[in-house]
């Protein structure tokens, strides 16, 4: 089975929220997996409460701006702390819920890197807000990178790519994680999730996570669930990531 091909410079599209997980993931992206020709997009989106028509018009307006004004701050510290041209970050403010934008191909219609940081455990961010992360994870349709807490300080990260397997990842986001372990001196965990009990991996897949290793020291697990998301907590039991990659490609 032969890799299939990306662009060389994958667009970023970081998923903000009201948090400092906005920060820490836009930090992350531009530390880790922006390049000078990647086009950055931050999105953030809002909903209004479902009572009262009069009232939703209102708050829609009002949410609205108060979405714009998060995403103009966290694009001027961006251009603050790095060295960016204001051109090549892109905001965007939409009212909709976040897994059902994110299929929306006039918005999301290009190959992007999905960033996002939840300021909790894995376990604990699917737990609330009615399952929003586990949707995310199901919805998307790109690589995405999951921050649990912040990715800065010290080195020897702890590193989980979540791999379908069935088929190779590309090479462009596999050489992505590799680099990030590189940087940040970390061994990597490649977990593959199957609904299918006792499903062997191809050999193939094996291989030819080893031919692109760059000298990553690499560990392989499998679980068996029905869904990323679910075989993801079943595997972690309670213990944390300093990074979470699904290939969603």
């Amino acid at each position: 089975m032969s890799a299939r091909l990306r662009r060389n410079h994958p667009s970023i599209l970081i998923l903000a929220d009201f948090s400092d997980g906005s920060w820490y993931a836009s930090s992350f992206a531009l530390n880790f997996l922006y390049e000078e020709k990647s086009p950055l997009t931050i999105l953030q989106t809002y909903q209004s409460p479902g009572w009262g028509h009069f009232m939703m018009r209102k708050l829609s307006h009002h949410l609205q701006k108060i979405t714009r004004n998060e995403l103009r701050a966290l694009k001027k510290r961006l251009l603050n702390h790095f060295k960016i041209e204001k051109e090549k970050i892109n905001t965007l403010s939409i009212e909709g819920e976040l897994n059902k934008i994110l299929n929306y191909k006039p918005i999301i219609n290009e190959e992007h890197n999905l960033v996002l940081s939840t300021l909790n455990s894995f376990e604990e961010s699917c737990k609330r807000q009615n399952g929003c992360l586990e949707k995310i994870i199901d919805t998307a349709k790109h690589p995405l990178f999951i921050l649990p807490e912040t990715f800065e300080g010290e080195t020897s990260k702890q590193i989980l790519f979540v791999a379908n397997p069935g088929k190779k990842p590309s090479e462009q986001l596999c050489k992505q994680v590799f680099e990030i372990c590189k940087k940040t001196k970390s061994k990597l965990e490649i977990l593959f999730v199957s609904e299918m009990q006792n499903e062997p991996i191809s050999e193939d897949v094996y291989t030819y996570f080893q031919e692109l290793c760059n000298g990553t020291e690499i560990i392989f697990n499998t679980v068996y669930d029905k869904t990323k998301c679910s075989g993801i907590t079943t595997h972690l039991k309670h213990t944390s990531r300093d990074l979470i990659v699904i290939d969603n490609d």
